[in-house]
């Protein structure tokens, strides 16, 4: 049974369209995902290696996206309510995997942006059940489409992440890969959620076209101008009051 599964993921690796029941699995068919080893990071289409090729990303790079993906399972906690169903050797917490197509294999009606959002829902929940790698529901997979350009996340029932939260760490995602920097939007995602599942604090994504130390030097020199633009006036104002009394007292010694 298991060679009539495998058979049309070999025939489809090299197309750019995928289902979730023909997308193959980072942990079994590595080179099909375009990884050298199993990993929890599938990107058949090399969408991402595409794309920091072109901006001759080095090995380090290339491997900082499994590397968080590890982080995450380490140093996060096991949340199941049975402990017999957290793994000991070694303890491990949460896991998040992510599933990168360039396109997803749409029938024809489905061109609204509400379809295809719903399509990426069923893509990565599936995708994430058949996968099946949390030890008790508690894992999650990002799902990128990079020319449907649509981004979802599908987390399990262990997981408590609020929908505001989970909303806000894809819109943040959304901003890289709209720029098509598509390996620093995962990363991002990834962190945000590592941050979400240890009951932290969300980091502030800087949006702005300049870094925020210029910006702070501006602030800086704005506050400096106006100052002195206050100063002037309060000291042409008391030179203003100071000749209309001369000019008083003139006039009443004549």
């Amino acid at each position: 049974m298991l060679r009539f599964l495998l058979l049309p993921t070999v025939i489809l690796c090299g197309f750019s369209d995928y289902t979730p029941y023909t997308y193959p699995d980072s942990m079994t068919q590595s080179e099909l995902c375009g990884q050298m080893k199993p990993s929890f990071f599938c990107d058949p289409n090399n969408i991402v290696s595409r794309r920091k090729k072109e901006g001759n990303g080095t090995l380090e790079e290339k491997n900082s996206l499994d590397n968080e993906l590890l982080y995450v399972r380490g140093e996060t906690n096991c949340s199941c309510v049975l402990p017999t169903l957290c793994m000991k050797s070694p303890p491990r917490g949460f896991t998040i995997s992510i599933a990168v197509v360039e396109k997803m294999h749409l029938d024809n009606n489905e061109t609204s942006r509400d379809s295809i959002l719903q399509a990426a829902k069923i893509f990565a929940d599936v995708v994430r059940d058949r996968q099946n790698r949390g030890q008790c529901d508690d894992d999650l997979i990002i799902f990128l489409s990079a020319r449907d350009q649509v981004v979802y996340t599908s987390i399990g029932s262990a997981i408590r992440i609020d929908d505001s939260d989970i909303k806000r760490i894809s819109e943040q995602g959304e901003i890289f890969f709209k720029k098509m920097l598509y390996r620093e939007g995962l990363e991002w995602m990834t962190r945000q959620y590592k941050h979400a599942l240890r009951a932290e604090k969300l980091e502030k994504l800087w949006n702005w076209p300049l870094p925020e130390w210029v910006l702070l030097v501006l602030a800086v020199l704005v506050l400096i101008v106006l100052a002195s633009l206050i100063c002037t006036t309060i000291y042409l104002c008391i030179r203003f009051c100071r000749r209309d009394r001369r000019d008083e007292y003139s006039m009443v010694e004549h």
